[in-house]
């Protein structure tokens, strides 16, 4: 079993940190929505999912979606249209896991990021190695605005590590840090590869 193929993204807006450290629901943004799916798409990985409480945003969100997948956006950019088959959009953390459930026949392991380092924490090899082990998908959560809750990474199997620049300075954007972490994680999967 290739890791990879089972390998889900979660963009989480519900009730991520703010400043201070209070919940909030960050707001879906455009640009959040393409990358995500392109960074799947480009890495060939199982699905990207959007989720968000908000009744606004999911209304912005699909009128997105129907300008790529039915507008002018899908005769003008046919690439993007097709990255953005990988999107599914959630109401709810537990909608999600229902759906990935559902499609893969089987609960994933659920994995955390943050730019903090957690008694969860697990690194890239280690992590693949339980997947390819235990033959479970895994859905990998980023959080919008300053990351994911101590209350989400608590429902957690395990917390990937932060990304460490050269000086100590640690705040990516999301899109960001999500290409770092696919890209380590496909190269961990790369060599897990090579070695059998």
């Amino acid at each position: 079993m290739n890791p990879l193929d089972h390998l889900h993204l979660a963009l989480r807006h519900d009730n991520v940190l703010g400043r201070g450290d209070s919940l909030i629901h960050a707001s879906v943004t455009q640009i959040d929505l393409h990358d995500f799916s392109r960074l799947c798409r480009t890495y060939g990985l199982a699905g990207f999912h959007c989720v968000t409480e908000m009744d606004g945003q999911h209304r912005i969100s699909e009128e997105i979606l129907t300008y790529w997948r039915e507008g002018f956006g899908k005769d003008y950019n046919p690439d993007r249209v097709q990255a953005l088959t990988q999107l599914h959009l959630h109401r709810s953390f537990d909608a999600m896991t229902a759906a990935v459930t559902a499609a893969e026949g089987q609960a994933p392991l659920l994995v955390g990021t943050s730019a903090r380092r957690y008694d969860k924490t697990i690194d890239f090899d280690a992590f693949l190695s339980i997947m390819e082990r235990s033959g479970q998908p895994a859905i990998v959560q980023f959080g919008t605005s300053w990351g994911l809750s101590p209350e989400q990474l608590h429902r957690c199997d395990w917390v990937l590590p932060p990304i460490e620049g050269r000086d100590g300075y640690n705040h990516l954007s999301v899109r960001c840090a999500a290409a770092v972490i696919v890209d380590r994680l496909c190269r961990s999967a790369r060599v897990t590869t090579e070695e059998q």
